[in-house]
């Protein structure tokens, strides 16, 4: 049995797996969340599903004081629930392929517990948009599936926590009445170069679980000093692989034609050999890279061609925070607020894609403008400290909040003091 301290509240975090954030933008999100909320006085016990340990990830997160559980302490995610669900205030699960298979129990285990669902995205927004380009039956009717599952816990959590103001606006609709909050990506501030490993992504605690000091405050370089443009994106996701494959068959053939002599740079984890291939003389295609920070000290400009997805993209406000200007499509900007040739620029179709890219990187002082607009974008809506009291207002507006169908709850035990 776990003992617990007087603190500001108990939370079981639960995501398919420990947070990797230097490789998907899904796990630098649970990260965020995990980092403020266990720096604002909250015992937080995190429970991958997969229950794998993960090395230096787990590690940093003990480093915040986190409770990181997993085999063979505990054989059973559904053990956990059980056994802990009880003794929290606040359960929250990501993602909806982890909470479906655990949410009933979690209600009939400690009723007395209120559950928090956030999605990441909307699964079933971005597997229908996806589905309606190949016009595939078979996507169509798994969309249609998630759909209803999404929904259905979106319905029955105490509430939910969706990125995009996009989102929150459907779901008036899909899911009149449930008590759904809109709450952007949060990421912390880049800092200055730094001999850390893995410094742009984990910030000031990976740099302490290095025994090394936090860097400084990041320079952002100008325009002259800059080359190069660059896709970042984990290549699980499959909109990001649709990306960069459509982009280099659509729009760089016409930048080249333009004359254009930048190179594309392609970055993330698991890259598939349809991407690997693609590289030449001018397109670099590097792979994993753990520490960004040097990548976008460098290049001159950021691409976001994304053609299908939902939520917001973790590559354009990773791109923001270090004040480079983004090109994306009206899909990859979708809910973010941002405003096109002020802190974004937006191009759907090949041609005016490329035409705003050269217009990018040749235009110093529109550069310039994006770069300056683009980072206070950043820190005004998707930098913790932007962010964290709304965060916290959430977590604690439901710990106060009665018991959603209260009536058909059982009685609990009481908690563990």
């Amino acid at each position: 049995m776990i003992g617990f301290s007087k603190v500001r509240g108990r939370i079981l975090i639960v995501d398919h797996s420990t947070p990797k954030p230097d490789q998907d933008s899904g796990s630098a999100s649970t990260f965020s969340y995990l980092q403020i909320l266990a720096r604002s006085g909250y015992k937080i016990t995190f429970a991958p599903f997969d229950l794998q340990k993960a090395g230096r990830y787990s590690q940093a997160l003990q480093q915040l004081g986190i409770e990181v559980l997993s085999s063979p302490k505990w054989h059973s995610i559904y053990n956990i629930i059980e056994t802990l669900g009880p003794r929290q205030d606040i359960i929250l699960f990501y993602r909806a392929h982890v909470a479906v298979h655990l949410f009933d129990l979690a209600r009939n285990a400690a009723p007395k517990t209120k559950i928090l669902f956030h999605p990441i995205d909307l699964h079933f927004l971005r597997m229908e948009r996806e589905a309606a380009l190949g016009n595939d039956p078979s996507q169509i009717r798994s969309a249609g599936e998630m759909r209803v599952t999404e929904l259905d816990l979106i319905q029955r959590a105490d509430a939910t926590i969706v990125v995009s103001t996009y989102e929150k606006e459907l779901l008036k609709t899909l899911a009149p009445g449930a008590p759904v909050h809109q709450i952007p990506i949060l990421r912390e501030t880049p800092s200055a170069p730094s001999a850390v490993s893995g410094t742009a992504w984990f910030g000031n605690q990976w740099a302490k679980l290095r025994g090394k000091k936090p860097p400084s405050a990041l320079s952002i370089a100008g325009f002259d000093d800059r080359r190069d443009i660059l896709f970042i994106g984990g290549f699980g996701h499959t909109p990001n692989a649709d990306a960069v494959l459509w982009f280099t068959r659509e729009v760089w053939p016409h930048l080249l034609a333009k004359g254009f002599r930048e190179r594309l740079v392609i970055v993330g984890s698991k890259i598939p050999s349809e991407i690997s291939d693609l590289a030449s003389d001018s397109i670099d295609v590097r792979g994993y890279v753990e520490d960004l920070q040097p990548l976008f000290s460098d290049c001159r400009l950021s691409i976001a061609p994304l053609r299908f997805g939902g939520g917001i993209k973790g590559k354009i406000v990773t791109s923001l925070s270090y004040g480079v200007p983004v090109v994306a499509t009206t899909i990859a900007a979708e809910g973010m607020q941002l405003v096109h040739n002020e802190n974004i620029l937006i191009a759907d179709s090949p041609l005016h894609m490329a035409d705003q890219i050269l217009a990018a990187c040749s235009d110093p002082v529109l550069w310039q403008k994006l770069s300056s607009n683009g980072h206070a974008a950043f820190a005004s809506q998707f930098s913790h400290a932007a962010g964290k009291d709304r965060v916290l207002a959430v977590i604690e507006g439901l710990m106060t909040a009665p018991l959603k169908n209260e009536s058909v709850r059982e009685t609990s035990t009481d908690r563990a003091s």
